[in-house]
């Protein structure tokens, strides 16, 4: 499992079982887990080695007595339960199970593990304890230990429905959203009636940006599912806004609000629908503002809070309150930073790896490496690998719908194609330098076979790879495909800075930099830093694209980017905004600002905020000069 409390909303997985001997069966967490616990098996000697005056059905009582408090987020009650056990028999494997859960909720994943993993030794036939292992394994960012656990409990039961669905989160968080949504359909067929396995399916979708797609699970569900679950049909209401149906998406949030008065989601939702109808209308946002302000939102959970601060920072935005916006998009970062996940995740590995990577890259360990040939076009490709980079919120999003509007483009967005390569490589980034041609042909098939499994039509189209950090692997790219041609997105850097704080992204070890403007600033510094140094020593073939000029004369930027593809211009990149909509798929929180007609609103608007931006300028100062913008 990974928490012990109720999930309140949507984006909570839900937890695995905790059942000891005996046939008791438990849930561990509320609402109960998708297809409901499974026992142990028997344990034989559960009986050896008690305490006289101690029987088995008084272990047995006690477990039950934990699984209980556990299941009601009474943790140290739980954790007592579970020390009297293995005070009177401490190999006891359901004990240890018990009191791994127990610290699994309380965010200490390692520990978790241990305990957990010495039970699963114990009763290696027990379903449950190996979902739980995963969990304790995928808290801490081991996808690969937690996918084995995974699919040692549906070897052991292949109809276990928790299994798919704790597997499909997995995928889901590691970007395998199509094996995701395998076990997520699966998970749909073993529990029809249950509204988990058609919500986390339309997560998944919506993650992967098919928008419609997760329309159609959340319909689906509301069919058959009988009351109605408040939390689908949010949901529902959520997608239908991210699309641009904002009277559906109204009513929809106004059904969820009719039968669960103070849904957040429904309500940040009602909210952002309302602000976008109402654009320009500033007696209608001040109502909004003022409507919203009057809910008590501070003392909302901080998944909820974060949602409608982040709506409240942005109605002052559109009412020209810079001071308020400020002020409520740091109330939506501070309760971001409360979220439960983050108190298990190592918040720095991105900045490691980037300061890793710094001190890689030196031009006497370049100078070093072991020459290899020159690359041109795969066979049988119709060009070479393009990488569409940036730092996050440097219009990348609008690049991208205008590209993959050219008829000979074909444009793959957030998928981490080059993680694939990445770790293909053992001892990345050391043994960059002594790569031979066969290694560096292997870590070129993983690449091409992972745009394969995405559908990539690489013999008839440009293929071009968005994944905007992925610039800090521009070394990488730079040795296996020499070939390769890079487009880099620029915005002034006070803009992407200010911008990256002000985005309520999904928190993860790079999007965790933007909680403060201080840490965004000294992010977009160590990202710049690492990226002039490769651009110094290593032959990149780059074509950088500015923001400012794309708004303000679209061909004219386009046009020679194309040309450095080795395209002609066409009319149908003219229209990002019409393409999106047709296209339907976008993976980042830009969908409704690029279905839109572009705009130069956002352009120098961290002027707007200046008094804010004051403490981290200088930061930033070396990299707006160089660049060749100004102050």
């Amino acid at each position: 499992m990974t928490k012990s409390s109720p999930p309140k909303g949507p984006g909570k997985p839900f937890p695995g079982g905790f059942a000891p001997q005996g046939g008791f069966r438990p849930t561990v967490g509320l609402p109960p887990s998708a297809g409901g616990a499974r026992p142990s098996v028997p344990l034989p000697g559960v009986a050896r080695g008690v305490r006289p005056g101690v029987s088995k059905d008084d272990i047995i009582r006690l477990l039950k007595l934990g699984g209980a408090h556990l299941a009601a987020g009474r943790l140290d009650h739980a954790a007592k339960a579970a020390a009297a056990v293995l005070q009177v028999e401490p190999k006891n494997p359901d004990g240890m199970h018990l009191i791994g859960l127990v610290a699994l909720a309380k965010g200490d994943t390692a520990k978790a593990e241990q305990l957990i993993a010495a039970a699963a030794a114990l009763m290696p036939h027990h379903v449950n304890v190996w979902v739980n292992l995963g969990n304790a394994q995928r808290d801490q960012g081991k996808a690969k230990e937690a996918l084995i656990s995974y699919d040692r409990a549906l070897s052991l039961d292949p109809a276990y429905a928790d299994a798919y669905l704790q597997r499909g989160i997995l995928y889901k968080d590691t970007s395998a959203y199509r094996d995701a949504a395998a076990d997520f359909e699966r998970l749909i067929e073993l529990t029809p009636n249950a509204p988990a396995p058609y919500l986390r399916a339309a997560e998944n979708a919506s993650k992967r940006g098919h928008y419609r797609e997760a329309i159609a699970y959340c319909e689906r569900g509301l069919a058959i599912l009988k009351p109605v679950p408040p939390a689908l049909l949010a949901f529902l209401a959520t997608t239908h806004e991210l699309i641009t149906n904002l009277d559906e998406a109204i009513r929809i949030a106004d059904e969820v609000l009719a039968i669960e008065p103070g849904n957040p989601s429904a309500l940040c939702t009602r909210f952002r629908a309302r602000r976008r109808l109402n654009k320009g209308d500033k007696a209608a946002l001040a109502e909004l503002r003022d409507e919203l302000e009057a809910l008590n939102v501070g003392a909302m959970e901080p998944g909820d809070a974060r949602m409608l601060y982040s709506e409240l920072a942005q109605l002052c935005e559109a009412l020209g309150d810079a001071p308020a916006a400020f002020r409520y998009f740091t109330l939506q970062n501070n309760k971001t930073s409360e979220l439960p996940a983050l108190k298990t995740r190592d918040l720095q590995s991105f900045s490691k790896d980037v300061e890793r990577l710094t001190k890689y890259f030196t031009k006497e360990k370049v100078a070093s490496w072991r020459p290899l040939p020159s690359r041109g076009i795969e066979p049988g490709h119709r060009a070479a690998p393009v990488f569409l980079v940036g730092f996050p919120r440097s219009g990348t999003t609008l690049l991208d719908q205008i590209l993959d509007a050219h008829p000979a483009v074909q444009v793959f967005e957030e998928l981490p194609f080059l993680r694939s390569v990445r770790n293909s490589v053992a001892a990345y980034p050391t043994s960059l330098g002594r790569m031979s041609e066969s290694d560096r042909e292997a870590a070129r098939q993983v690449y091409w076979d992972e745009l394969a499994k995405e559908g990539a039509d690489l013999a008839g189209k440009t293929v071009v790879n968005k994944m905007p950090l992925d610039m800090v692997h521009a070394g990488l790219i730079a040795r296996v495909f020499p070939e390769a041609k890079i487009i880099l997105a620029l915005r002034h850097p006070a803009d992407c800075v200010l911008s990256c704080f002000m985005q309520d992204f999904v928190p993860n070890g790079a999007m965790v930099n933007f909680l403060t403007l201080e840490g965004s600033a000294r992010f977009y510094d160590q990202v710049f830093t690492l990226w002039q140094n490769c651009r110094e020593m290593l032959a990149l073939n780059v074509q950088e694209v500015r923001y400012e000029r794309l708004v303000a004369d679209l061909r004219a930027e386009v046009e020679p980017a194309l040309g450095f593809l080795g395209l002609g211009w066409d009319d149908a990149v003219s229209d990002p905004a019409a393409h999106a909509l047709q296209r339907g798929s976008i993976r980042t929180p830009s969908y409704s600002q690029v279905t839109q007609p572009i705009y130069s609103s956002a352009m120098e608007r961290w002027r707007r905020y200046e008094a804010q931006m004051k403490p981290v300028l200088p930061i930033l100062a070396p990299h707006i000069e160089r660049l060749g913008y100004s102050l």
